[in-house]
């Protein structure tokens, strides 16, 4: 069955675990932007706590298509989100390897915030060894008769524990905290555990 899920910034672990199960998938590009989800936001671990990293928009208030809402770079957030990678993880194994893709991808100042979170996509994809075809919605469809695997917002900061559907956590090392924090941006794996990422997911 055809699966249709949203685009996210810096995906969580959960979500890169599902598309690892699926052939193909298709991204959600013709539904409205949704504020305090994982389309702009993406969550990390700091030294002190869990740090929320969120893209401010241009009209988030307004009902503007995924594909056509634009990021807003009057404010200083691309500093302050690459500062708050290098403090997270300047000190882990492997986020050196990856370190300077990263800053490449932020730092083109894409204009639209799809265009950004598809070519993370495609880094994370290729560093996480998953074949997964990637396609794009052309048309919104609403599912009403389920003709397709509906997962737009299954995977959503403010339900934390859905993605226990998809997979149960797998703790792995991680630099900070006593306790293990499950379910953070897929950067946390990558810069914690490398080459060995895909096997926990």
């Amino acid at each position: 069955m055809k699966t249709i899920i949203d685009s996210h910034y810096f995906p969580c672990i959960a979500y890169f675990s599902y598309l690892k199960s699926l052939d193909e998938v298709w991204i959600e590009t013709q539904e409205h932007f949704q504020k305090q989800t994982y389309r702009n936001r993406c969550y990390i671990l700091g030294s002190n706590r869990i740090l929320p990293l969120a893209i401010p928009m241009i009209g988030g208030n307004k009902k503007i298509k995924m594909e056509d809402i634009r990021i807003e770079y009057t404010h200083r957030w691309l500093n302050d989100h690459w500062r708050a990678l290098l403090s997270a993880y300047n000190k882990s194994p492997f986020f050196e390897y990856y370190e300077q893709y990263l800053h490449d991808i932020l730092f083109k100042k894409h204009e639209r915030l799809l265009e950004l979170n598809n070519e993370i996509l495609s880094f994370c994809l290729k560093a996480l060894h998953i074949d997964t075809k990637i396609n794009f919605t052309e048309t919104y469809e609403s599912n009403s008769e389920n003709q397709f695997n509906d997962m737009r917002s299954a995977i959503h900061p403010k339900k934390p524990y859905i993605w226990s559907n998809i997979k149960d956590p797998v703790s792995y090392p991680q630099l900070f905290g006593k306790e293990f924090a499950p379910n953070l941006s897929i950067l946390d794996l990558l810069s914690n555990t490398g080459p060995e990422s895909d096997k926990y997911l």
